[in-house]
């Protein structure tokens, strides 16, 4: 199963961009808990700052054995 996850958390209010220190500790979280980092994507306003970042994650499946 993927997923699409959207980080915009930042430091504080007056920040520009994303917290990339938590980005980090949140994507190691995931791939602790077996999700596997397929893709990071900035994305930017209208200036070209970055405001936030798309994840896509994956989860691996278990295959299932059917007997025929």
């Amino acid at each position: 199963m993927k997923k699409v996850v959207i980080f915009n958390k930042k430091k504080s209010f007056w920040s520009d961009s994303p917290d990339l220190e938590l980005l980090n500790i949140q994507i190691q979280e995931m791939e602790s808990d077996g999700w596997e980092l397929v893709s990071v994507t900035a994305n930017t306003h209208l200036f070209g700052s970055i405001s936030s970042f798309t994840l896509v994650i994956e989860s691996p499946e278990k295959q299932h054995i059917t007997k025929t």
